[in-house]
């Protein structure tokens, strides 16, 4: 007796401590439900399951509903029946508990095991008033089972009652995986295999009202066989026309829509492409004009500053800012406004001039230096340092200020931007130097619209379609699949295709022929490691190949062969930034603008964080509900 109380005692611990309960991986291998209706309306229903644990376990979980469309004074008996084995074995006096919630009742079975345990639970279930009782016909419209937590492997249902029924269907919402639906003397079996998780089961039925004559009436005057006829023929329609749909309309359509999406795209090449074409892997070993990083940026690749600034989250252009800023402030050392020098501990940048410099180079060095005239690199860009360590520790009162001090660098970098490329364009006017590009007529805008709906209607809208059709009607279709994939890639490429043209135009022919220059020399760079001692001696200055590596990213191979060659520089700060392997200071201080920026654009939304039944496609609308689980 202490025994069987103490076990109550920590079974209700169990209940009321959810923390306790937690879920548990297990397949169901089986799920047997048996419905024997009576002639008063009363009917007895039985389901058994069989699970199958992969982890340790405490118990299981039944439950029957009564949500949605149900008979007037439907009931389920309180104290259900519930037998239980464990690998074959009977377990005697197990613990169970029925608790009544809010659209039915759950079964808690207290019934703990160890993974690989076997466990076959039966509930059987007293139910009233179960069908729907009108003038001419009795109707069953009932979903026993709504939410399983796992895939069953194995389903089987039985119905019988005193008097057989007319007709019964059994849906699933599942688009070609129904379900066999057998009448074998007088008893109606249904069978299905692989019945996936949380999937609705739905039983519809009709008896002659003469059946159940001895039951007490609903009050439902009027007559309904016609109804039941009608919502079984639309639900075997639907299911024509969403096979019909989902396996050849909507693949046909989307793939039309592909199609179409590539012819745009080749007429779109054919229109901005230019005739003459320049050879691929050509090389050029001085640089085509002697243009500052910045200016060239501008002038031949058409990338801004504000389009690679560290805020801006969609980042596209030739260029990283931080080798547009690194590259800047070598060609100043090169031309002498700048020395970069050996401090205690790392290198240093002092300004020698600012005369003669371009007002965009002005800005740059106060952007890095400030107002210093010497800075030590790891300092650079102080008028924005900030530490991450700003949030540690922040209340509700320190909000408002951290909010303003991230808007206040934020906007203070944005202003500094805005000039320098106002001041870069300056100079490209200054220096002459032509458009290199075109804008897009109004045709090829056009082809760039129609490219991006037609793979943008394949990806999402396949993609959307393929969900429904899954989570509805259970149907995994592998081409909307495969086509939603390739809509979303097309999509993808189209956006990075054309959103250079789109926002800068497109070549003409004398910009393409500086573009193939520069390209020229940049393969120079790319090679420089694999050229003979000939080729490396036709290359006169070094010294601004140095700065244009390290725009292009090529600065570490350029240090190398500078270094391995002993080629020397008449300038001594620049012979000094080779030969002590400055170039990874300088990109790591250069690349801390990205942790400030971000810091403050954190900083500038900176929060303190404060402490019925429903059916699916292929239904008739039943309710009822039906739940299996493990703890």
């Amino acid at each position: 007796m202490k025994k069987r109380w103490l076990l109550a005692l920590v079974f209700t611990c169990l209940l009321f401590v959810p923390r306790l309960v937690f879920a548990v991986d297990f397949d169901i291998l089986s799920y047997k439900g048996d419905l024997n209706i009576h002639a008063d309306n009363t009917a007895v229903f039985k389901e058994t399951i069989t699970y199958h644990f992969k982890d340790d376990f405490n118990g299981q979980l039944i439950g029957l509903g009564k949500a949605g469309k149900m008979p007037k004074g439907f009931e389920i008996d309180d104290d259900p029946t519930v037998l239980v084995s464990k690998n074959g074995q009977i377990v005697q006096d197990v613990l169970s508990y029925t608790k009544e919630e809010e659209d039915g009742y759950k079964v808690t079975i207290f019934n703990p095991g160890k993974t690989g345990d076997t466990v076959r639970v039966t509930v059987t279930w007293q139910l009233k008033n179960l069908l729907f009782l009108y003038q001419d016909i009795a109707e069953l419209n009932w979903q026993p089972l709504t939410d399983s937590s796992g895939n069953i492997k194995d389903l089987e249902f039985r119905v019988t009652s005193d008097s057989p029924a007319e007709k019964l269907f059994f849906h699933t919402g599942q688009l070609l995986n129904e379900g066999k639906v057998e009448k074998v003397n007088d008893i109606y079996w249904v069978k299905m295999k692989n019945l996936p998780k949380n999937r609705q089961i739905e039983l519809h039925a009709y008896w002659p009202r003469e059946a159940f004559s001895s039951a007490p009436t609903q009050g439902l005057e009027e007559d309904n066989i016609s109804n039941f006829k009608r919502v079984e023929v639309e639900i075997k329609a639907d299911k024509v026309h969403a096979k019909v749909m989902i396996k050849w309309i909507f693949p046909i359509f989307f793939m039309a829509l592909l199609l179409v999406t590539v012819h745009y795209y080749r007429e779109f090449r054919q229109h901005t492409t230019l005739k003459k074409v320049y050879p691929k892997n050509h090389r050029l070993y001085e640089p085509p004009m002697d243009l500052p990083p910045m200016v060239l940026s501008e002038a031949i690749y058409s990338t801004s500053l504000e389009e690679v600034s560290p805020l801006n989250k969609q980042k596209f252009g030739k260029f990283t800012f931080e080798q547009l800023i690194q590259a800047t402030l070598l060609d100043l050392v090169d031309r002498g406004h700048l020395s970069i020098f050996e401090g205690e501990e790392e290198p240093w940048l002092r300004i020698n001039s600012e005369k003669g410099l371009s007002n965009f180079e002005k800005e740059c060095l106060r952007m890095t230096l400030s107002t210093n005239k010497e800075l030590a690199l790891s300092d650079l860009f102080p008028e924005y340092q900030v530490s991450s360590g700003l949030f540690h520790g922040a209340k509700e009162a320190d909000e408002k200020h951290i909010r303003e001090f991230g808007m206040h660098l934020k906007r203070s970098f944005e202003r500094r931007l805005e000039r320098m490329q106002s001041c870069v364009r300056d100079k490209v006017k200054i220096l002459r130097i032509p458009s290199y590009y075109r804008p897009l007529t109004e045709k090829e805008n056009n082809l760039v619209k129609k490219m991006k709906v037609c793979s943008a209607i394949t990806g999402l809208i396949g993609f959307l379609i393929f969900y429904y059709s899954l989570r509805t009607r259970g149907y995994f279709s592998l081409p909307l699949l495969f086509l939603g994939l390739m809509g979303l890639l097309a999509s993808a490429l189209v956006h990075f295709v054309t959103r250079g043209p789109s926002r800068d135009g497109v070549l003409n022919e004398e910009g393409a022929e500086a573009y193939y220059l520069w390209t020229s020399f940049e393969n120079m760079l790319r090679d420089i490691a694999h050229l003979d001692k000939a080729e490396l001696e036709s290359i006169a200055l070094w010294n601004r190949l140095l700065v244009y590596a390290t725009l292009y990213g090529y600065a570490k191979k350029v240090n190398k062969i500078m270094k391995l060659h002993n080629i020397q520089l008449e300038n001594a700060a620049m012979n000094l930034y080779v030969s002590c392997g400055w170039d990874k200071q300088f990109h790591t201080s250069a690349t801390q603008i990205n942790l400030y920026t971000s810091v403050a654009n954190t900083a500038s939304t900176f929060s303190v964080s404060s402490g019925s039944g429903s059916s699916g496609g292929g239904f008739s609308g039943g309710g009822g509900g039906g739940s299996v689980g493990a703890f």
